[in-house]
């Protein structure tokens, strides 16, 4: 079973969110700040992260500068999922090394589990023709 660390401070999203990933089969751990989330990272290993850019204590900025400096974290897939209202800072995550970014208004919970089936399982094989 792949493990996905969801790092989300709003307790709604959190599990609106978290609940999909685990129907879809994923184990979910969910961090409440960046600063948990780090600490997190080496304790459990998780397969792939989504990520809140807004986040008290540390932003996700900075978690993702955290991952992408640390040689055992630096391949772990990323995916920012935050506010459509910060678009300028889901820019700086992607040149920060964020692998995806989604924006909540525009994600719903399925999209959001179909694109971290992409990134772990890889692309769905094309329909016959």
């Amino acid at each position: 079973m792949k493990t996905i660390l969801h790092v989300e401070d709003d307790a709604v999203i959190a599990h609106v969110y978290s609940e999909a990933m685990t129907r879809a089969g994923f184990n979910v751990i969910v961090a409440e700040d960046g600063l948990v989330a780090s600490k997190t990272l080496f304790k459990t290993k998780p397969d792939l992260v989504v990520l809140d850019l807004l986040m008290p204590k540390l932003a996700g900025a900075d978690v993702i500068k955290f991952i992408r400096s640390t040689p055992a974290l630096k391949a772990l897939p990323v995916i920012v999922l935050s506010e459509a209202g910060i678009a300028d800072q889901g820019l700086g995550a992607a040149a920060l090394g964020a692998d995806r970014v989604l924006y909540k208004n525009q994600c719903t919970p399925a999209v959001l589990v179909g694109v971290i089936h992409e990134f772990l399982d890889g692309p769905a094989p094309a329909a016959p023709k």
